[in-house]
């Protein structure tokens, strides 16, 4: 099975801009989630796809493999597509790693892989527990909610389920989700056929795009206590985990 990887990459954050070339010891946030994902022997490659030249010459340091793509993308996952064309290899599985997941290491990514080679979904992700309800309340983290079988029901950035009769949440109930995707090539392919979806457009959440045609995720518990970095706050707590 040929399992691809590629990191969508894009400079002008909105909330962080620049994040991605922010240093974290003695590399930085990009370079050390492409040094995670190429701890993973599943992955014939990993690519990382940027629309800014920047990226692309800090790339050369580590010789990353780099697929230049528009500047025109309303989501990573159409960046993604793009440099997947571009690329001209043929996946059964493409994996798109979050830039910004220093903390996801190559048990949690082989652990995706694994799940959706044995599950007959649509696109496979992860989740975990939230760490606080500040981090709870932070309409940086996603959050999910799903049925019996992990199988994805809706994704907010809004604290769900809603608790109406008591003040007082219960965290392990709630689910954060963890960037990280895996797609078949027709449903990443599918993916950019769809215009910007209804509820996408609301809560800023591209999932939601194949969520609203009926696609399923397949959201896997992953024992991870790590978080993306979204904001500067993200970035303060990233620098104390490594001890700077």
């Amino acid at each position: 099975m040929n399992v691809l990887c590629i990191i969508p990459a894009r400079l002008e954050s909105t909330r962080l801009p620049g994040k991605l070339l922010m240093p974290l010891g003695d590399t930085s946030v990009l370079h050390l989630v492409y040094s995670n994902c190429k701890k993973v022997a599943a992955f014939s490659d990993v690519i990382i796809a940027t629309d800014s030249n920047d990226i692309k010459e800090h790339c050369r340091l580590f010789d990353a493999n780099v697929i230049m793509t528009g500047n025109n993308h309303t989501s990573g996952t159409d960046r993604v597509y793009e440099a997947y064309s571009k690329s001209k290899v043929s996946s059964d599985l493409i994996v798109n790693v979050q830039a910004d997941e220093p903390f996801l290491i190559k048990d949690h990514i082989e652990t995706i892989i694994q799940n959706h080679i044995k599950n007959d979904v649509d696109v496979c992700t992860g989740v975990t527990h939230f760490s606080d309800s500040e981090e709870l309340l932070s309409t940086a983290s996603v959050k999910v909610i799903t049925d019996e079988h992990d199988i994805a029901m809706y994704f907010s950035r809004s604290p769900i389920p809603h608790f109406r009769d008591s003040h007082e949440c219960n965290l392990q109930v709630y689910k954060k989700h963890i960037g990280i995707y895996s797609y078949k090539e027709e449903i990443l392919k599918y993916f950019t056929e769809l215009k910007e979806s209804r509820y996408e457009s609301i809560e800023k959440l591209e999932q939601l795009r194949l969520m609203e045609k009926g696609k399923r995720y397949l959201c896997v518990p992953i024992d991870y206590d790590g978080f993306g970095i979204d904001t500067m706050h993200d970035y303060q707590r990233a620098l104390q985990r490594i001890g700077i």
